[in-house]
């Protein structure tokens, strides 16, 4: 048995993180908390200027940090990013996909093949395009952490859902048998699966409703803790599972769900029952 060691703490010091959809919401907060812990980051989103803005924002904390442009679900562009950030911030020690779609909702009756491909592109070959880009590299260094957004859907289901479902199930194994690919390099692969959080797609949705104050508070109603989630509940366990301190954990599926995952009763009937004639 080897000496004890003292424990290391939470730190990213000297760490590079490259984050897909860290423009907003969760993917921001991850990558602000990990230059926070001392990391130098990399961000990708679609959206015209949003990973530049965390980028600002990082730098602001005293780390590099590079922005970059592009769809996470399109080869080309996630190859090059990865590139690009060993290029100019070296090494990737994390990889963070957090880029993801709802899609347009609706029962698997209602599905459309486009809308079924669309977020399956940007949730699952998105996820799995950082898995293997950062896999590459990681395997060659016997170090590294990976880390999936899935969902609360995708440990479970949630009616009206899908697309969005069957994508975040499928996260879940994309991250196992990537976890079993990478063990004996010492790579880690791990899910954080999140509940109902309030990032800025969320509020946005919720302000085309007439009602959407009390449809927030109903969420929050149905969650043991009272309340929905913020960003940085999800990425504060993005930055645990990611960090030494976890390098006993791979192939897991981690909830932050507020405690709902622990109760049966949050289930409703479908708006689809009641209007049928």
């Amino acid at each position: 048995m080897s000496p004890r060691e003292k424990f290391p703490g939470l730190s990213y010091a000297g760490k590079v993180a490259f984050i897909t959809g860290g423009g907003s919401g969760i993917g921001q907060e991850t990558a602000l908390t990990l230059a926070d812990l001392g990391a130098d980051v990399a961000i990708l989103d679609w959206t015209s200027g949003a990973a530049a803005e965390t980028a600002k924002q990082v730098k602001r904390l005293g780390r590099k940090a590079i922005a970059l442009d592009g769809d996470a679900g399109d080869e080309k562009t996630v190859v090059e990013a990865f590139a690009a950030t060993r290029a100019q911030l070296g090494e990737i020690d994390v990889a963070v996909a957090c880029a993801g779609v709802l899609g347009t909702g609706g029962p698997v009756f209602e599905t459309s093949v486009a809308d079924f491909e669309q977020v399956m592109g940007v949730n699952v070959r998105g996820s799995f395009l950082v898995v293997r880009e950062a896999a590459k590299t990681m395997r060659k260094r016997k170090q590294g952490a990976i880390v999936l957004l899935s969902s609360l859907d995708g440990l479970q289901a949630e009616h009206g859902m899908f697309s969005y479902c069957v994508s975040k199930g499928a996260l879940l194994n994309l991250a196992r048998a990537a976890a079993l690919d990478l063990a004996r390099d010492r790579v880690t692969v791990n899910c954080v699966c999140p509940s109902v959080t309030y990032t800025p797609l969320l509020a946005g949705r919720l302000a085309t409703l007439p009602n959407g104050d009390e449809v927030l508070a109903s969420y929050a109603d149905r969650h043991p803790l009272g309340r929905v989630l913020t960003p940085r509940d999800i990425a504060s366990a993005i930055a645990f599972v990611a960090s030494p301190i976890a390098n006993g954990i791979t192939g897991a599926a981690i909830p932050v769900d507020a405690g709902i995952g622990a109760t049966w009763d949050n289930f409703r009937t479908p708006s689809w029952i009641k209007n049928d004639p």
